[in-house]
């Protein structure tokens, strides 16, 4: 064969291959388009049916709720419901797989697998039927009831109606509002504990009395309020609890608002916990890592600072050490100065800061409850604080402390009935004389 045919037949070779290769273009470019397979608003729809492969599922809006009906009533899981609303309300397809599909059977919408009915206010219901997975890139056939046109939507899609019942249901079982409790207790395993609110602060009333550490209290309440099902299971009759370990709870709290009052009792069987809310018709299994909040004594629940307050907040300071004493205040541009000229000497304003955080920051190392006979205080400091949130709330903290004793001094502030076993160091930072306060001369020169 001479050159010449051999050329001529390599150039219909590539001139046939190009013509294929444009069919083929145009063909996907005829059916991968993406579109708009309904839309609705979402706002729009109140009731959602869904059948797929773990059941029957029926949904309902109350107000901006929403409720599973069926197979049984409880709250639904709200990001389940939006997701499906999100998606499937405005639902794009990725590609125009038939405009006029005859053979449903091909896409498996002749039986779907999976099917979705969104009823809109005062309107006849949409639904939306999925059919079986294209293999080559997990996406689904879908199509609307009544319609011909075959589109495929992404796979994560379908994820959203393929959940079973417990995925649907709302796992926050207890739900109290942590903002308004204002009373707790509790007895876990053989302890028993009392917390009470006053005007902003807890304190522990049993097994002592104390001011109760905020942050360990909030936990519990927000671990409450926020406390999830791992799974569910019908109450059993009268004297069955005992395989949910029930019978003997590890733990009964009792969380009270001015409104209400919820209990709940935990059990353990095995390496299972279980919660159960009381006026509840289930059993809810939970993680241990809520029994852990109720897990530890009375003394860690003490506040350990002998007075709460941020330093920046403090606009006067009273100070009586022995015969040595001043009073300073803070003016409106944050500068501090003493209530009367001190031989013409002004504080330092760093060592004024340095000495109210070292107040501040200071911590108890033990506690003296009920003490009969008290030991005197040479020293005393009295603070005026202002809240900077609410300019004309003020308040009022004192701090006295007794002569060292070893190494430990005791501190008493005399908002509370007991007293503290502090570090002697804290002595350190206290101005023994004006000089301790004042600018060095060189530097207010």
């Amino acid at each position: 064969m001479s050159w010449k045919k051999i050329a001529v037949l390599l150039l219909f070779l590539a001139i046939l291959a190009a013509a294929i290769m444009y069919v083929n273009q145009k063909e996907k470019d005829r059916q991968a388009v993406e579109g708009t397979l309904l839309a609705m608003p979402s706002a729009s729809v109140e009731k959602v049916e869904l059948r797929n492969s773990n059941g029957r599922f029926v949904f309902s809006r109350r107000d901006t709720t929403w409720f599973l009906d069926a197979p049984l009533t409880a709250k639904a899981e709200k990001v389940a419901l939006e997701s499906i609303l999100d998606n499937y309300c405005q639902l794009k397809y990725d590609r125009l797989v038939a405009e006029n599909a005859v053979e449903l059977k091909d896409f498996g919408l002749d039986r779907p697998e999976i099917e979705l009915k969104l009823f809109a206010k005062d309107g006849p219901a949409t639904t939306i039927l999925l059919g079986t997975n294209n293999p080559l890139d997990g996406s689904s056939y879908a199509r609307l009831a009544g319609g011909k046109k075959v589109v495929t939507i992404a796979s994560y899609k379908r994820g959203d109606l393929e959940k079973d019942l417990f995925a649907f249901r709302d796992k926050k079982f207890f739900g109290i509002d942590a903002m308004a409790i204002g009373a707790l207790e509790f007895r876990h395993e053989n302890s028993s504990f009392s917390f009470r609110k006053e005007e902003g602060r807890w304190f522990l009333e049993k097994p002592v009395h104390s001011l109760a550490q905020e942050s360990k209290v909030s936990d519990i309440l927000a671990s409450a309020s926020n406390l999830e099902a791992l799974s569910f299971a019908p109450a059993p009759g009268s004297g069955a609890y005992g395989e949910f370990g029930l019978d003997k709870p590890i733990l009964i709290a009792e969380f009270r608002s001015p409104s209400d009052a919820r209990k709940i009792a935990v059990g353990r069987k095995g390496e299972q916990y279980y919660a159960l809310a009381e006026g509840a018709a289930e059993i809810c299994g939970i993680a241990k890592d809520f029994l852990d909040k109720f897990s530890i004594d009375a003394a860690a629940f003490r506040e350990k600072k002998v007075a709460l307050f941020f330093a920046f907040d403090v606009r006067e300071i009273a100070f009586r050490r022995g015969a040595f004493d001043f009073t300073a205040h803070k003016d409106a541009a944050g500068t501090w100065g003493f209530a009367a000229p001190v031989s013409g000497k002004n504080p330092d304003q760093e060592k004024i800061e340095r000495l109210l955080t070292s107040l501040a920051d200071l911590e108890a190392e033990g506690f003296i409850d009920g003490a009969k006979a008290l030991p005197p205080f040479p020293t005393r400091i009295a603070l005026k604080t202002e809240d900077p949130a609410d300019p004309g709330k003020q308040g009022s903290i004192v701090n006295e402390f007794a002569a060292a004793d070893g190494e430990t001094v005791i501190v008493r502030n005399p908002s509370l009935p007991y007293l503290f076993k502090a570090n002697k160091e804290i002595l350190a930072t206290l101005p023994a004389n004006l000089g301790d306060l004042c600018e060095d001369e060189a530097k207010a020169k």
